[in-house]
C-alpha cells in the first residue's frame, strides 16, 4: 500500500574542494559506509513480505546541496507517498573520534523538534498544548531508541534534539523540510581528519577517508538496527491520524482518533511520560476504538500519544496529538 519507510545513504565521496572531481577520494566512511548499510538491509529484508512499503535510496549531491535528497523528496510528493519514516545513514563506520575516544556501543539519531512548515495557527496552538519534544521525527527517533534497547545487542542510542551536528546538515533535511518525519543515524565521535580531506601526511598526521579507519563490526551493528527498525514500521499498522485530547480542567484525560481501514490492527496503546522525561514511560492497552479515557490522570502533568497495535503485536510510532505530531505531512489546519 501507499506507506513507506525509507532508508538513505549518500553517496558522498569528497577531498577538501567540495567540487573537486578529479582527486582521489576514497570516502570509505562517509559515506560508503551508509551506502553499504542501505545495500545490506535491502539484501535481507526483501526475502521479507511486510504490510507497508520499505524504500532504499542511495542519494548524490548531498555535499554540493543535499539535491539527492531534494529529488526523491520531490518524488515522494509528487506520486502521494505516505512516507511515515526516512532512517538516513550519514557515516556509520568509525569507532575512534578526533577526542581521542573509542567506542562502538553508542549511535546517535538527531531529530529535529517542531516542523519547519509549520503555520502560525499551529504555532499558537502548540503554545498552549505543548508538544515542542514531540514531533512525528522526535517520536520516529524514540521509537528507534526502543527497537535498539529490544533487539540489538550492546547498543545504546543517544538521542540528540537537533537537525543535525551543530551547524551542519544531512540529506534527511529536505524530507523535514517538506514536513516528512525524519531522523540521521550515525557514529557517535567523527574523526575530523578522515572527512573531506586530501588524502595526505602531514606532520605525523595521517588524513583522507580510507577504509582502514572503518570498523565493520560497528556499521553491521548500526545496518542491524536500521533493518529492525524498517521491518518493524513496516509490519506495524500506520501510526494513528488524527489524534486529539481534551482534559482542560477536569481529573480525567481523554484522547481520539480516526478509525482505520486496517483490519489487521487489534488494538491501540495510550502512552504517557513526565514533560520533562525523554522516553515514554507510561502506557494502558485499549481494544480496537477510538477513544480512550484515563481516569484521574491529570492533562497538565504528562505528555501523551498513541500508537496502534496489529495481530502480532507489532506497534506503530507514537504519535502526539494533534497537528504538531501528526505522520501525515499533510496536515489540515484547524481553526
Amino acid at each position: 500500500p501507499n506507506r513507506m519507510v525509507i532508508m538513505s545513504g549518500d553517496i558522498d565521496s569528497r577531498v577538501s574542494d567540495v567540487m573537486d572531481f578529479t582527486s582521489d577520494s576514497p570516502g570509505a566512511n562517509d559515506n560508503a559506509s551508509g551506502v553499504a548499510g542501505v545495500i545490506e538491509a535491502a539484501r535481507v529484508l526483501s526475502k521479507h513480505k511486510f504490510n507497508g512499503s520499505v524504500v532504499y535510496a542511495a542519494l548524490s549531491g548531498e555535499e554540493q546541496g543535499l539535491f539527492g535528497g531534494k529529488i526523491l523528496t520531490a518524488y515522494a510528493q509528487k506520486h502521494d507517498w505516505q512516507v511515515h519514516a526516512v532512517l538516513n545513514n550519514d557515516m556509520i563506520g568509525n569507532i575512534t573520534g578526533v577526542n581521542g575516544v573509542t567506542d562502538n556501543t553508542t549511535a546517535r539519531i538527531f531529530s529535529e523538534g517542531t516542523r519547519v512548515i509549520e503555520t502560525k495557527e499551529q504555532a499558537r496552538t502548540r503554545r498552549f498544548t505543548g508538544g515542542e519534544v514531540d514531533s512525528a521525527s522526535r517520536n520516529l527517533a524514540r521509537y528507534i531508541d526502543t527497537i535498539a534497547d529490544r533487539y540489538i545487542a550492546n547498543l545504546n542510542t543517544m538521542l540528540v534534539y537537533r537537525l543535525d551536528r551543530f551547524g551542519r546538515g544531512g540529506h534527511h533535511r529536505p524530507f523535514n523540510d517538506a514536513g516528512f518525519a525524519a531522523v540521521r543515524i550515525m557514529e557517535t565521535n567523527e574523526h575530523y581528519d578522515r572527512q573531506h580531506q586530501d588524502l595526505r601526511i602531514e606532520n605525523g598526521i595521517e588524513y583522507g577517508d580510507t577504509i582502514k579507519g572503518v570498523d565493520f563490526d560497528y556499521a553491521a551493528k548500526l545496518t542491524a538496527l536500521n533493518a529492525v527498525s524498517l521491518a518493524s514500521m513496516a509490519w506495524a499498522p500506520a501510526p494513528p491520524k488524527d489524534v486529539k485530547i481534551a482534559g482542560a480542567v477536569t481529573a480525567n484525560t481523554r484522547l481520539s482518533w480516526q478509525a482505520s481501514k486496517d483490519n489487521n490492527i487489534t488494538g491501540y496503546r495510550i502512552y504517557w511520560r513526565y514533560t520533562s522525561e525523554p522516553q515514554w514511560q507510561f502506557s494502558k492497552t485499549v481494544g480496537k476504538v477510538t477513544q480512550a479515557t484515563l481516569n484521574n490522570v491529570v492533562i497538565d502533568n504528562y505528555y501523551f500519544g498513541v500508537a496502534a497495535i496489529n495481530k502480532e503485536g507489532i506497534e506503530s510510532p507514537v504519535v502526539f496529538p494533534g497537528d504538531v505530531g501528526s505522520f501525515d505531512h499533510n496536515i489540515k489546519i484547524v481553526k
